[in-house]
């Protein structure tokens, strides 16, 4: 049975030390059952030794039983079989009982337990099972940690193991040691800083330091995340161009009054149409290529009402609507180079043809 886990310092002493008395190690899994260890510890200080040149290892492969982890199950708390026979006191014990102390164990115990006639049933009462025996060798456990340790076990064995689905064939790689070109019975820790307490006692003048890996990973570097304006934007952007409008740079694009305010049904008192909101121009001031039945449709839902509204009873839509500004949409980055202004962002414009298609028309 393995004993308690060893630090790979320990590990590594006594595979330095094995090799400074006998020069190899022909069967690193047999050496890791001597040592009481995992052979995958011995496989980590073997890859570290190798990468230093102080071991040479060269590959053993073979196909090799393996425990299931029902049978690693097994191997450490005994066979179902015999948790059974343990559970059952000596006046006996309910099937009921027994099954739920036991759990999925159960049903395989009863049957191994029955064919060992190791337990048996009240007369009368098939529900109470009986202890036949006092005491129990547990061969299966034995078989199982020496399969698990890497012993040879008989075919007779392993082909009842198969039966009951307890092992499975894999592939396995162990190795043959020798010492290499830089072996040392005592590998030396190397430095990776000078310390303070270097500097203090004088130490580092002796110091072997482990060689800089270039190739290394940095360290991750903590990025910032988005604004959540900038966030919102983008989801509003995405909203609108799955909706089928088109995106277009705006930074010399000029609008009129009707598409982006009246055909929007926009009132026309909205704090949006002021001067301080809406960059107008001097010239051209006014546009005259509006289609006249749509203006007129427009102009009489906004003085009249329609399609359930009462419109907004004002007067003058086609004065208003000629006006020429440049666009301005909520949230653009305006500058001032000179005296002139331009736009940064990209903003939506809803072209002529999407509002004569859209719902603003009657």
């Amino acid at each position: 049975r393995m004993a308690a886990k060893q630090p790979l310092s320990d590990v590594e002493d006594g595979l330095l030390a094995h090799l400074n008395a006998n020069a190899e190690i022909p069967d690193s899994r047999s050496f890791a059952s001597s040592l009481g260890v995992p052979h995958k510890d011995v496989e980590d200080v073997i890859k570290r030794l190798t990468a230093f040149r102080i071991v040479e290892s060269a590959d053993i492969t073979k196909e090799t039983w393996v425990l299931t982890d029902e049978a690693k199950g097994y191997a450490a708390r005994g066979s179902p079989e015999v948790q059974l026979v343990a559970a059952i006191p000596p006046e006996g014990a309910s099937k009921g009982a027994l099954k739920e102390r036991l759990g999925d164990v159960f049903d395989i115990g009863m049957k191994a337990a029955a064919k060992n006639k190791w337990i048996g049933f009240e007369k009368g009462n098939k529900d109470l099972v009986l202890r036949k025996v006092e005491d129990t060798r547990d061969e299966l456990q034995e078989q199982l940690r020496r399969l698990e340790n890497g012993e040879v076990i008989a075919d007779k064995v392993i082909d009842d193991l198969k039966r009951r689905k307890l092992v499975t064939k894999e592939k396995s790689i162990w190795y043959s040691l020798k010492k290499g070109p830089e072996f040392v019975a005592k590998r030396k820790t190397l430095a990776t800083d000078v310390t303070r307490e270097h500097l203090k006692s004088g130490d580092w003048k002796d110091l072997e330091f482990k060689d800089y890996n270039y190739g290394a990973q940095g360290q991750p570097i903590a990025i910032g995340y988005s604004q959540p304006l900038l966030e919102v934007r983008e989801a509003i952007q995405n909203i609108f161009l799955e909706m089928g409008f088109s995106e277009m740079p705006t930074n010399m694009y000029v609008e009129s009054s009707f598409w982006n305010f009246d055909a929007l049904f926009q009132p026309q008192q909205h704090p949006a149409r002021d001067s301080h909101d809406t960059f107008f121009l001097k010239a051209p001031a006014t546009t005259t290529q509006l289609p006249d039945d749509y203006l007129e449709k427009v102009k009489q839902v906004h003085q009249s009402g329609g399609h359930g509204s009462k419109g907004y009873v004002l007067v003058s839509l086609l004065q208003l609507s000629q006006r020429v500004y440049n666009l301005r949409l909520l949230s653009a980055d305006m500058v001032t180079i000179g005296s002139e202004m331009k736009q940064r962002k990209t903003c939506f414009v809803l072209t002529q043809l999407q509002f004569q298609q859209g719902c603003y028309t009657s």
